[in-house]
């Protein structure tokens, strides 16, 4: 440790803060530091400490989310290489805005478009930006909760308020195939109740909103369909992603 530094150095690494601790010797160490002024040092110390951090946390939203490893990017998201956007929404949504706002995302296109990969660069943008996020494969998600719920009621309803809370839910292949009526009522609960929380769902789909009622098994029971869909389409965006 540099001595006029010395006291300053162990309080950081008291506070856990290693990284700003090793910068400050090192940069006590150099010929220019005392003609820094006080906001150039703190400046220098913070970046590495906030950098660090930052990258950590997104590191362990990533992997919590079921994106770690992914390497799908916003930028990515343009018309090119054989596929189409309508650039304008992307650039719209690219904001995360749609998040804060608590509105939802429909990610519309035929199979092998690139759904998947544009609901994957939304999750992984949003970890980016501390939003707790998670991925699921639509199909083995409802599975899950339905095996559950027969097993144990009460730790069932405990993982339905688990992802209705979480910020942004990605349920990737939604209605891919078509779902019985137990099913449909627990993907009926979980978006009521990220509703009303207002948290941001994203889906992706191989179909038009307006026929999901044929893949959901709701006997002539047309007002479930409809709650699902109006919870997921009204009030937010439709992103149609097309192959060139």
């Amino acid at each position: 440790m540099a001595k006029n530094t010395a006291d300053i150095e162990e309080m950081l690494e008291y506070l856990q803060l290693d990284r700003m601790a090793e910068g400050l010797d090192r940069l006590a160490r150099t010929p220019g530091f005392p003609s820094f002024t006080p906001i150039q040092a703190l400046r220098e110390l913070i970046t590495e400490e906030y950098v660090a951090q930052k990258n950590y946390r997104t590191e362990k939203s990533l992997r919590l989310g079921k994106l770690k490893g992914c390497n799908a990017q916003m930028e990515n998201l343009r018309t090119g290489n054989g596929r189409i956007y309508n650039d304008n929404i992307i650039s719209q949504l690219a904001t995360l805005e749609f998040i804060q706002d608590r509105r939802n995302l429909c990610i519309l296109g035929e199979s092998g478009a690139g759904k998947t990969y544009a609901a994957k660069a939304f999750g992984v943008a949003a970890c980016n930006a501390d939003y707790r996020v998670h991925f699921a494969d639509f199909t083995m998600l409802l599975d899950d909760l339905c095996i559950l719920k027969r097993r144990d009621l009460a730790k069932y309803q405990k993982k339905v308020r688990y992802f209705a809370r979480i910020q942004v839910l990605i349920l990737d292949d939604f209605l891919i195939t078509h779902i019985e009526e137990e099913r449909a009522i627990i993907l009926f609960t979980l978006l009521k109740q990220r509703d009303e929380l207002g948290t941001s769902t994203i889906v992706s789909s191989q179909y038009n909103p307006e026929t999901w009622n044929r893949y959901l098994g709701v006997s002539d029971d047309y007002a479930m369909p409809d709650g699902i869909r109006r919870r997921l389409i009204d009030q937010g965006f439709v992103l149609l992603v097309e192959k060139a």
